[in-house]
């Protein structure tokens, strides 16, 4: 069986090592990530995903002509952030629960693969088909260009089935929101803060603007029996020189969630409608929108897909319980798998794994301990019988 003791191990190892997004990126996490493999016997390659970063992979062989496993797990966290009363990079076990960055997203679940390779190594039997891992990088970026590169290189085959072991509550994660991130800048005229009517004020529109969308977004008719509504979070604001300056400009980042039928394509326009419904308003002042990052459709995995079904069966084998999915289980978040799906048009790509999203990018991130051993029983006794 998958040593529990060791993933725990390698866990906290991995949350010791810095690898936000940006930042440090995910260099060092991929040396050790590499040595670990090789301890294990196997021969990790490197794929380029730009010049300085690459995702890494290693395989073991199956017996048969089954289709291939392939489990996938990013590398690279988001920044740190404030908060804290544990150690972001301390890996603290505390009761039942490892604290730190990516201690959920997705650092337990790297774990689990990287210990499920290493016991397929040493272990007699083998599964039907080859089990993959691929460790990307830029899961956490505007890009994901650890996905893009994944399939740009032609590794994977039509007949793949894919999981990204990412926090879902132990749950399945069977469908999974379109993401579209836009940067939207508006002009204003800088003045005076004492002669303010002569100016106008950039951050006061913006803040009119990002007001109206919310709005906007949470009136759309669109409610998708999985994924629910849509939804909008502007996660960057920019704007302002100096209190007694009228700010000339103001830049926001925002991130748009979309359920059928919206697609990416979409988004662009309803920004533009609803900046310049409020820009009419104030005579003079201009905007301009962008896309920001890689399209993320909406994406939904088939129910007879051979991953969901061994999932299923596993986790029922298990628990002598069946597989909860739906409901609160993270859908809303975009992963490799996702992304994977959305450009090979698969319908064998999941998500299922140890931790919650709704611990995920927070401060006190965490993962329990259960969740990790219950993750190594079902991978295991999924792979035995795949």
């Amino acid at each position: 069986m998958i040593s529990v003791e060791n993933t725990i191990r390698d866990a906290r190892a991995l949350i010791r090592i810095d690898s936000q997004n940006p930042g440090p990126f995910e260099g060092q996490c991929a040396e050790w990530i590499g040595n670990r493999l090789t301890d294990f016997g196997l021969t990790p390659s490197r794929q380029s995903a730009d010049l300085s970063r690459s995702n890494i992979v290693a395989a073991i062989p199956g017996r048969g002509s089954a289709s291939r496993l392939v489990l996938l797990a990013h590398m690279d966290t988001v920044p740190i952030g404030e908060g804290w009363t544990y150690p972001p990079l301390g890996a603290v076990l505390a009761g039942d629960r490892i604290y730190g960055r990516g201690a959920c997203d997705m650092k337990a679940g790297l774990a689990v693969a990287i210990n499920l390779l290493g016991w397929l190594a040493a272990a007699p039997i083998r599964p039907s088909g080859d089990v993959l891992l691929v460790a990307t990088v830029d899961e956490e970026g505007p890009e994901m260009g650890g996905a893009h590169a994944l399939v740009a290189s032609g590794l994977l085959q039509p007949d793949d089935q894919i999981l990204a072991l990412e926090p879902t509550g132990m749950r399945l994660r069977i469908a999974q929101m379109g993401l579209r991130w836009i940067r939207l800048t508006v002009f204003g005229r800088m003045a005076h803060a004492g002669r303010a009517h002569l100016g106008l004020d950039a951050n006061h529109i913006m803040c009119r603007v990002i007001d109206d969308l919310k709005q906007a977004v949470s009136s759309l008719p669109h409610n998708d029996a999985i994924l629910g509504r849509p939804r909008m979070t502007c996660g960057v604001f920019r704007g302002g020189i100096a209190p007694n300056v009228v700010p000339p400009s103001a830049e926001v980042q925002l991130d748009l969630r979309l359920v059928p039928p919206m697609t990416p394509g979409d988004v662009i326009a309803f920004v533009r409608e609803r900046t310049e419904h409020v820009l009419s308003e104030f005579p003079g002042a201009r905007y301009e929108v962008a896309p920001l990052g890689a399209e993320r459709p909406a994406v939904r995995a088939d129910d007879n897909a051979k991953i969901v079904i061994a999932l299923r069966d596993a986790f029922r084998t298990c628990t002598q319980a069946a597989l909860p999915s739906g409901g609160d289980d993270g859908h809303e978040a975009y992963t490799d798998a996702s992304m994977v799906a959305a450009l090979t048009g698969s319908s064998s790509a999941t998500v299922f794994g140890p931790g919650t999203t709704d611990n995920a990018h927070t401060s006190d991130e965490y993962v329990s301990i259960a969740d990790i051993e219950l993750t190594c029983r079902l991978m295991a006794e999924l792979v035995q019988n795949w």
